[in-house]
């Protein structure tokens, strides 16, 4: 029961849930300061450089389960992502309600995520440097409707855009006497998500290693296994889109594909690689300066693919949605043949989200530091962030069993964040478990609450500690 409650809540996050730029990791959510910080396997997909400098003296690192997951829309209030998303309690909206939903949405986000490190594991000698490797899931989902879409998504054949209501078949219908292209009526909206799993495998070492300055550079390789990908934007009033989505999603268009897969269950729908390239510069044992590329390469989407052309919109049926649950509303939505016309086709490479990581982190004491970050996305493709994050933060270790972290942030799909988290070590510092927040405002403010957690309770650092490059003790 436990699995399949945790396999739920994944799908609707792929649904209702952009990429967490810490991705699982809740060393450095509570700071928001990643690139120059995190090392060891955490600093996969980050920045792979830090594989070749120890943030503590132990030799490997082992880690089940470390989670990220974050909710953020600027339409909804705190009451109702708790409502919808955490306890998950049966909505039905009423007409009026739609109308409220469609006004609150419109020209506003919607935008989610969920990182899963099932295992991770890493290995870290000075004279070799560093190996990481990584299983992990990761689901993103951002919206945007501008007024007419998100009227015609809530309320359906009763939106304004319909002048007259009509008996078809049977079912009732809204009509429109003058249509528009959908092109023309969803100007500037989006609709996008990702779900795929990563298997990765980085190396990073020192060039350079002097008593006051060293050179690390990394570079790790990632196999990913796609299982979804939605991706439908329209700009210059003119509308695209994408899709490629497992059996198991049970999303069933008009039109058959030539990449039609049978059956159903998680069946994977898209393969390919991706590479992330990172360097650090170590001054003094004290300030790091860092810089990375990640999110380098494509996935072949091969499976149940299609493409969206623009169409007239004239006669639609769909009675537009009943919840925020966007699991069960979009998928009702976009297999919707009088909205989008599907048309199916064999395969189709999409490139991944790329990104460009720059950071800094200062070491004043021990587990005690204090840095910057700043993360751009260098493409607008499924699953990227729409503007640059920039985040300032530090870790304080307040005793020898806790450290403690806050910074705040700003950009991306996000609003103004101040994120907070706590680590505790047990064992000896053998053991490690912490949980932290993107933002401790959301606890104070009912309005464009940014819901999220990063939590681990099963990091282990094990193996003799020998003599090493090491700021932490």
């Amino acid at each position: 029961m436990k699995t399949k409650i945790l396999f739920i809540f994944l799908l609707i996050i792929f649904f209702s849930a952009s990429a967490q730029k810490e991705l699982s990791s809740f060393s450095a959510t509570g700071s928001g300061v990643a690139t120059a910080f995190l090392s060891d396997y955490q600093c996969l997909g980050i920045n792979p450089a830090n594989l070749g400098w120890q943030r503590d003296p132990a030799p490997y690192h082992l880690s089940f389960l470390e989670t990220g997951v974050s909710i953020f829309s600027d339409a909804l209030q705190k009451k109702e992502i708790k409502r919808d998303f955490i306890y998950n309690k049966n909505t039905h909206f009423t007409e009026e309600e739609k109308i409220t939903a469609a006004e609150a949405f419109a020209n506003n986000k919607f935008t989610a995520n969920c990182d899963v490190a099932w295992l991770s594991f890493s290995f870290q000698k000075p004279k070799i440097g560093g190996i990481g490797i990584s299983i992990r899931e990761r689901a993103t989902f951002n919206s945007y409707f501008n007024k007419d879409l998100a009227q015609i998504v809530f309320e359906g054949f009763r939106a304004p855009y319909f002048d007259s209501l009509v008996i078809s078949g049977g079912d009732t219908a809204g009509y429109s006497k003058i249509p528009k292209s959908l092109g023309e009526l969803a100007d500037g909206s989006k609709i996008s998500g990702t779900w795929y799993r990563e298997y990765v495998i980085g190396y990073g070492k020192s060039l350079i290693a002097k008593d006051n300055f060293a050179f690390y550079i990394g570079v790790d390789v990632k196999y990913l296994a796609g299982y979804g990908i939605l991706d439908i934007k329209d700009e210059n009033k003119q509308l695209s889109g994408f899709s490629a989505l497992s059996p198991m999603l049970d999303v069933k268009y008009a039109n058959a594909s030539p990449s039609q897969i049978a059956g159903s269950g998680m069946k994977t729908v898209g393969s390919g690689f991706g590479f992330d390239f990172g360097a650090t510069l170590e001054l003094f044992k004290k300030l790091r300066i860092s810089a990375a590329l990640n999110d380098i390469g494509s996935i072949k989407w091969d499976g149940n693919v299609y493409n969206a052309k623009d169409t007239l919109v004239n006669m639609v049926f769909n009675e537009g949605f009943y919840s925020y649950k966007m699991i069960n509303e979009m998928k009702k939505l976009i297999q919707d043949s009088s909205l989008f016309n599907w048309q199916g086709q064999s395969s189709r490479s999409i490139a991944l989200p790329g990104n460009i990581r720059l950071g800094a982190c200062y070491t004043l004491k021990g587990r005690t530091n204090i840095g910057l970050d700043c993360y751009i996305p260098i493409n607008n493709n499924a699953g990227s962030f729409d503007k640059a994050i920039i985040s300032l933060g530090g870790n304080f270790g307040l005793f020898e069993f806790l450290t403690v972290s806050a910074g705040f942030g700003m950009g991306g799909n996000y609003g103004f964040v101040i994120p907070i988290g706590a680590v505790v070590h047990m064992g000896g510092n053998k053991w490690e478990f912490g949980i932290a927040s993107r933002d401790a405002i959301t606890f104070f403010k009912k309005d464009n609450p940014t819901i999220s957690a990063a939590f681990g309770f099963l990091r282990f650092k094990l193996g003799k500690v020998e003599e090493s490059r090491t700021n932490a003790k």
